[in-house]
């Protein structure tokens, strides 16, 4: 693991749960917005220290992943260049996840004191979770490429891992359709502002995941 990963991660796994005490004791009301409704409207007031589930649960992932990679470390040779390219791209997926996560935490935190700036049909929810999902889908997509053969991430076929060359096409493909479905994510919650944009996000990928693999297959089956 480089050394800004292996600092940051670790410090945005924790820092939630720092700004989210800052906020229970020095800035949110004894009651606040705990859950919302479909038009966003608040439909559940609750306890301020609600505000600690989302950062406790940042903090599990940061640490289950961090317990992860350690046993992957161990186990594979610290010379095996693939294992240690694939580690270093979960590195970079999971830093940018856990950035989203902090955006979203700082964002809910917010919305808890001020419920009623979710209310209406085209809620503002629904732009911020397409911005943060559009944004991951994009990262994911300009990673993939990077990755090398292996087991457990990347474009996993049979007509894919025959050699390095076609993991490599698959994957590039792949990604490029994974940037083009986040970008239409984005559009879509930026547009709909409603729970439809999901319905496009789902259709967007499957399809767009779809082609991917035909083409990727055409130009494969083209080089054999």
């Amino acid at each position: 693991m480089k050394t800004i990963k292996k600092v940051m991660l670790p410090v945005l796994a924790v820092l939630p749960l720092i700004y989210s005490a800052l906020a229970v004791f020095f800035y949110l009301p004894d009651t606040v917005g705990v859950h919302f409704s479909i038009s966003g409207e608040a439909d559940r007031y609750g306890s301020k220290y609600e505000a600690f589930i989302f950062p406790v649960i940042i903090l599990a992932v940061g640490l289950i992943y961090l317990l992860i990679r350690r046993i992957i470390g161990r186990s594979s040779s610290q010379e095996n260049a693939r294992v240690n390219a694939n580690l270093d791209v979960l590195d970079s997926v999971n830093l940018w996840m856990l950035v989203l996560f902090n955006i979203l935490c700082v964002f809910f935190l917010y919305v808890m004191k001020y419920p009623d700036i979710m209310a209406g049909e085209q809620s503002l929810l629904f732009v911020i979770l397409s911005v943060a999902v559009g944004l991951l889908f994009v990262i994911i997509g300009n990673l993939m490429p990077k990755t090398r053969r292996n087991s457990f991430i990347g474009m996993r076929m049979k007509f894919t891992m025959d050699n390095d060359e076609h993991w490599y096409i698959a994957n590039r493909i792949s990604g490029i359709a994974m940037v083009i479905s986040g970008i239409v994510t984005v559009i879509a919650g930026l547009v709909l502002r409603n729970f439809n944009f999901l319905i496009v996000m789902v259709i967007s990928l499957v399809l767009l995941l779809t082609v991917a693999i035909l083409v990727s297959y055409g130009k494969i089956k083209k080089r054999k």
